[in-house]
């Protein structure tokens, strides 16, 4: 009898303590001073990135108030490719943030056949993933939403229709008519959401100034050096007719605003762009761009890490709609120095 009940003791131990095993599984992990803790990877598609960095301040302020006002604590860490190009370097980075096994991994991408199965891998892994600003999808449309937790972003065709009236009110401030003229058309590469800015810059103006002639896109490759020269050649072909250059990133207007510098133009020219940085915003100081369609990347990078903060500490995504659009503002020479907008181009962790 004494031989059956120290089996029995026996077999109760050994379950507990596979039960205790399988629990801890499912917990996270606990700091040193019994803290839960997660880990959080931002896979970034460029480390060298004004944008990307200024989405990833808004990470890290979101990580400072939830420790703060949850009493956790984020491993967090970055990884990704130097330049946005880089599309192999990307997708090592992704593969290499599911290896590390994190509780979430936030990220954008700029190629999104490639990026596809590796969402599916980290939504089967059971690891939390939000996209923000580039999805793999355009916009809210909804593509492939069963392998992510949450998208951020703000719409391309926005952009592209608030370029297109910034576009047209710098026009009417320099006394130039709508009747006739030509419009420089520059982006880095040929991607099915950043498209979108594109095409909504040139359904606006065909709704609203006709008689407009806009090139066709040059691609530079996200290289500012060939963004110069593709500026400073629709500057030599179209002479006169040129009314102004139309920028769809960051990168691109870097080289449109050094190729207005070196022949001096910023009377009777127009141009925007998108995304802020330091060579952009000298240029709109200095005249010679006429205005930056400015996303808020430091609410998309909070909003993206409070989601998956709130996600694993809640048990549940806490967003009502799966796609979330945070509109961009318009950026003048009159407004610029206010201090909401230079914040949105300059944010910091407070």
């Amino acid at each position: 009898m004494k031989k059956v009940l120290a089996l029995i003791l026996a077999l109760v131990m050994v379950a507990a303590l596979f039960a205790g095993c399988a629990g801890d599984e499912d917990k996270p992990a606990e700091g040193n001073d019994g803290a839960k803790s997660y880990k959080i990877i931002y896979v970034t598609p460029s480390t060298a990135s004004d944008f990307w960095s200024q989405v990833e301040t808004g990470i890290k302020q979101a990580t400072k108030d939830y420790e703060a006002k949850l009493g956790i604590k984020i491993d967090y860490s970055v990884m990704g490719p130097a330049q946005e190009a880089d599309a192999e370097g990307y997708v090592k980075a992704f593969e290499n943030a599911i290896a590390a096994k994190p509780d979430a991994i936030l990220t954008a991408t700029l190629n999104i056949d490639p990026t596809v199965p590796k969402a599916k891998e980290a939504h089967d892994a059971g690891i939390v993933l939000n996209f923000v600003n580039c999805g793999l999808g355009n916009g809210n449309d909804g593509a492939y939403a069963e392998y992510y937790n949450e998208f951020y972003y703000c719409s391309n065709t926005t952009i592209g229709e608030m370029a297109a009236e910034a576009f047209l009110a710098a026009m009417e401030k320099e006394g130039l008519s709508t009747d006739a003229g030509v419009i420089g058309m520059q982006m880095n590469m040929e991607n099915a959401a950043l498209d979108f800015r594109m095409q909504g810059f040139a359904d606006y103006m065909a709704a609203n100034a006709p008689a407009l002639t806009l090139t066709d896109i040059q691609y530079n490759g996200n290289d500012s050096a060939d963004a110069q020269a593709d500026a400073e050649g629709t500057i030599s072909t179209y002479s006169s007719d040129l009314i102004g250059i139309y920028a769809g990133n960051n990168v691109t207007c870097d080289g449109v605003c050094a190729a207005l510098r070196n022949a001096d133009m910023k009377d009777g020219v127009v141009s925007v762009g998108v995304d802020s940085d330091d060579i952009e915003i000298a240029a709109l100081k200095d005249g010679y761009l006429s205005a930056i369609i400015v996303q808020d990347a430091f609410t998309q990078g909070y909003r993206t890490m409070e989601n998956a903060i709130r996600t694993l500490t809640e048990g549940k995504n806490p967003e009502a709609e799966q796609q979330v659009n945070i509109p961009p503002v318009i950026v003048t020479a009159d407004n610029i120095d206010s201090e909401e907008i230079q914040f949105m181009m300059s944010p910091y962790v407070k």
